[in-house]
């Protein structure tokens, strides 16, 4: 009779501690999937930044080398 309880008991701890244990890993999963999507959401807005700057960069850059290209071509027009 008491090797049954101590059975019992023993398989009912083992349970415990499994259910503790697939808890504690799902909320360790659900914490980095969490961190994951509020790094990835950080992530794209300095992205769309970057992205933008990078366009307006380059349009000012197109606009120097246009000016300078006038220039050059009203120079040469009265070297003529």
């Amino acid at each position: 009779m008491e090797n049954a309880k101590t059975e019992s008991a023993v398989k009912n701890r083992f349970i415990v501690t499994v259910a503790a244990f697939s808890l504690l890993g799902v909320g360790f999963l659900s914490g980095m999937m969490v961190d994951r999507i509020r790094f990835d959401e950080v992530r794209s807005g300095l992205l769309a930044r970057l992205n933008e700057d990078s366009h307006r960069m380059h349009e000012r850059l197109m606009a120097i080398e246009r000016e300078g290209s006038r220039e050059g071509n009203a120079m040469r027009a009265k070297e003529d």
